[in-house]
């Protein structure tokens, strides 16, 4: 392939399995393999050729086997390829005669093209080169895979220097959303703490609906030791930021379902360390600052108090201190701060309106 900039198109497609069938009219894939009439192979020159195996790679790259969800089959392939060969053709290959070609749906996704499509629009006679599995545990499979080459292929491309914009756009978003998922913070955060909530099995706790035929033992679920939130209630952050703080609390109690929680307002001390149990005593926090921020009262806190865990919410905005690193886990809740890094602790970034 000389064509510059083509390391990902190149990663992508020999990444593939490739295979002659006589079986079907042109060509085909279900996004493992990619299979081609070896007659009508034949019948196109090399140029043709290279571009009907770009073709079927990037429908496989653009997972379009999966995006179809119910549309009519011969339109979504007829919008599938609109996309597809404006794209090759701008990039210089040369699309075999019939392929389906309109600059009007330039800058369009395949779905955009097809809701533009006239409802009475006969897509009858349109090829159909895309094969969806009816196991959706195989799709599924195939689409991790896929996954995994695209991904592959994009540092492949960044490595060899290919220019910015050789990804398709549609392509490069979908890689930014895996390498930094738009997933609701509190998702990450219950994952992360799962760990934490111990379980075990135990006779003290017999599984009622088999009583009294059987007698098995029931799970104990066990509150955690000891989990501490430390508050920013300095003046950089606004009132409505730090009742949504507080809020998040609960949703952490609810997953963890401590004994107690040990809350721990500050700005540049802190303020008063009071353990609550439930929700009614969290809103009964004396909440108090409004001040600059620091925290190093904080982690000088941790250091001497040893909580299991410590979440910390906060904006993000002061001094990091050196040499001062707390035994305990720490979870920095971040919003509104995306420049924000630790050098301990896990950090997760959320949004705030």
């Amino acid at each position: 392939m000389q064509k510059p900039d083509s390391v990902f198109f190149a990663t992508v497609c020999f990444s593939l399995a490739h295979e002659f069938d006589t079986g079907i009219p042109t060509a085909a894939t279900n996004g493992a393999k990619v299979r081609y009439n070896p007659e009508f192979f034949m019948q196109l020159n090399a140029d043709e050729r290279l571009f009907l195996v770009l073709h079927e790679t990037l429908h496989v790259a653009y997972l379009h086997m999966g995006r179809r969800n119910g549309r009519d089959p011969y339109a979504w392939n007829a919008a599938c390829d609109y996309v597809i060969n404006l794209m090759l053709v701008d990039r210089g290959f040369k699309m075999p005669k019939d392929g389906l070609l309109d600059e009007k749906y330039r800058g369009m996704s395949a779905e955009q093209v097809y809701n533009s499509f006239p409802k009475d629009e006969d897509f009858s006679d349109v090829m159909n080169d895309l094969e969806e599995s009816a196991d959706l545990g195989a799709a599924k499979e195939v689409e991790e895979k896929v996954t995994q080459i695209v991904m592959r292929a994009a540092m492949q491309s960044a490595m060899m220097g290919d220019k910015p914009g050789t990804i398709p756009g549609d392509i490069q978003v979908m890689l930014n959303n895996l390498v930094d998922p738009k997933l609701p913070w509190q998702m990450i955060l219950r994952k992360y703490l799962q760990k934490y909530a111990k379980s075990d099995y135990t006779l003290r706790k017999p599984r009622r609906r088999y009583l009294p035929k059987l007698f098995l033992p029931g799970l104990l679920n066990e509150a955690m030791v000891d989990f501490s939130v430390a508050v920013d209630c300095s003046g950089s952050v606004s009132d409505a930021e730090f009742t949504h703080m507080v809020s998040e609390v609960n949703s952490a109690m609810r997953v963890l379902k401590p004994g107690k929680i040990t809350m721990v307002p500050f700005d540049t001390v802190i303020r008063e360390v009071t353990p609550i149990k439930n929700l009614t005593e969290l809103r009964k926090c004396s909440f108090t600052g409004r001040g600059g921020t620091n925290i190093t009262p904080v982690l000088d806190w941790a250091i001497q108090e040893k909580p299991q865990l410590l979440l910390i919410f906060t904006d993000g905005y002061f001094n990091m201190p050196r040499n001062i690193r707390p035994r305990s886990d720490v979870i920095w809740l971040i919003h509104n701060n995306k420049n924000f890094t630790a050098p301990f602790g896990k950090v997760i970034h959320y949004q705030l309106e």
